[in-house]
């Protein structure tokens, strides 16, 4: 039999169903801030966390002479000398190798495709996911050597008073070849590709009248850049700074840097000056990503102590910091900062805080990124190391 409720109690029946929704509501919404406050508070505790050690997750042994270098390459890592080449996976096993005979090899890398060149002689290899693509003898010496993510590589060669750029697919078939002349262009200094291979940065340095002006040079070669002469879409003069180093630090920006002032372009289709910067100090190394710009600058009142500054790509400083650690490689691996000696490893957050601070009892020839947080590859006389942070 169905029960029936007078008006007051039905009044009070539907107060008290408001007041019961309130209170699971306002339980609900409590649960939800101290779920957010524990995961906030684990994710800020791991975040955080100074590491001081590591731990040896796999060790393979070393069977390469010291002469040889190595680079992170996918989930592994390039190992490199004049020699030859390999490259191997995250477990130790090689994906591929190949032999050749150079004497100053150098290296560029871009996503799972290589190239090396015989810097001051004639020999270019391009390799990719499965090894060797092609190999070139070129017509005149190497001066540098740059590759994009799907295999096509420039290559900046010096002739006698005139000097070339050409393009080369990963078959090695030549598809692009710009002539420059020494008295009028002047002398190359570097090249830099950028991923997608349609845009190429170049710095030249001439002497006129006996002073010297060093111009950057954007050229594109896709559907836009057959509209200018030469390909060229745009130029900046730096006037009597020396500018060594140019760089795609992404697909579409470029940064130059010179002896004491750099400069960093958008080049999307023609380049857009995003901010330029004048330096105090003396550059004693650059490092990038493709997110930040950063510098060790010579300390002008200290021998021992060098300033570290890091820039996003608006032009803020996000580190700025002194330091007396004598590294012998420094890099960015992200939003970390990674400085190693032979003895000590030193990462700081670009918040400026120490997250790993470790000394070691042998020595270390290199400590390379390894996918995987807190993962890093660790190279010594003997072994070859994947590592994990504890």
């Amino acid at each position: 039999m169905a029960v029936i409720l007078e008006k007051p109690e039905l009044r009070i029946y539907e107060i008290r169903k408001r007041q019961h929704h309130k209170m699971v509501v306002i339980l609900l919404l409590l649960s939800l801030i101290v779920a957010a406050v524990l995961i906030g508070g684990i994710y800020y505790t791991i975040n955080n966390k100074k590491y001081t050690s590591y731990e040896v997750l796999h060790s393979y042994q070393k069977k390469d002479t010291g002469s040889a270098r190595y680079y992170a390459y996918g989930s592994g890592y390039i190992r490199m000398s004049r020699d030859g080449i390999m490259a191997v996976d995250k477990s130790g096993n090689q994906i591929w190798n190949d032999t050749y005979q150079m004497k100053d090899p150098q290296m560029d890398i871009k996503g799972d495709y290589v190239c090396v060149s015989d810097r001051g002689s004639k020999l270019l290899q391009i390799y990719g996911p499965k090894g060797e693509e092609s190999s070139v003898q070129t017509d005149y010496p190497i001066i540098k050597s740059v590759i994009a993510s799907q295999g096509v590589t420039a290559v900046l060669l010096s002739g006698e008073g005139e000097d070339y750029i050409r393009y080369y697919s990963k078959e090695g078939k030549r598809i692009i070849n710009r002539r420059t002349v020494e008295k009028d262009d002047g002398f190359p200094l570097d090249i830099s590709i950028s991923a997608d291979g349609t845009k190429l940065v170049t710095s030249y340095v001439n002497f006129i009248k006996g002073e010297m002006s060093d111009k950057i040079t954007f050229l594109n070669f896709n559907n836009l850049g057959k509209n200018y002469i030469d390909n060229i879409v745009g130029a900046s003069n730096f006037g009597q700074t020396l500018v060594p180093d140019v760089e795609f630090i992404n697909n579409n920006t470029v940064c130059a840097f010179g002896d004491d002032k750099f400069r960093v372009y958008s080049i999307d289709k023609t380049p857009e000056l995003l901010f330029k910067n004048a330096l105090k100090s003396q550059i004693k190394n650059v490092f990038y990503n493709e997110n930040y710009i950063g510098f060790v600058l010579r300390d002008n009142e200290s021998s021992t102590d060098n300033q570290i500054v890091i820039y996003n790509l608006k032009g803020k400083v996000i580190f700025d910091k002194k330091t007396d650690f004598d590294y012998s490689s420094i890099s960015l691996n992200g939003e970390e900062l990674l400085l190693t000696s032979s003895r000590d490893w030193l990462i700081y957050k670009l918040n400026g805080k120490v997250r790993m601070s470790c000394h070691f009892d042998n020595e270390i020839a290199n400590i390379l990124p390894a996918p995987g947080r807190n993962r890093f590859i660790m190279i010594n006389d003997q072994t070859i190391d994947e590592v994990k942070l504890k």
